[in-house]
């Protein structure tokens, strides 16, 4: 299960499609409002905000998996990373 890319993958990329599809609803209902309105609803300032931040929280996620933020690796993959202490230059 440790080393089970594809799942974890799927679930960031869950998030992105989820947050993704909450922005989209967001932004239909904003068309939709009233002209009247002054401000947009508070649900619709909530679907765009959730969307947008599950989008970031997604990507992030998906960043970190796959080691582009430096740090955010596991430990088993960054020892697989190093090279063995004789084969080190100076």
């Amino acid at each position: 299960m440790d080393s089970d890319k594809t799942g974890g993958n799927r679930i960031w990329l869950g998030f992105i499609g989820g947050g993704m599809l909450a922005t989209a609803l967001g932004f239909c209902a904003l068309d939709l409002a009233p002209a009247s309105a002054s401000a947009p609803v508070f649900g619709v300032m909530l679907l765009l905000t959730g969307g947008l931040l599950s989008c970031l929280a997604g990507a992030v996620g998906m960043a970190g998996m796959l080691a582009w933020i430096p740090g955010m690796a596991s430990e088993p993959e960054r020892a697989a990373h190093r090279a063995p202490a004789g084969q080190r230059t100076k």
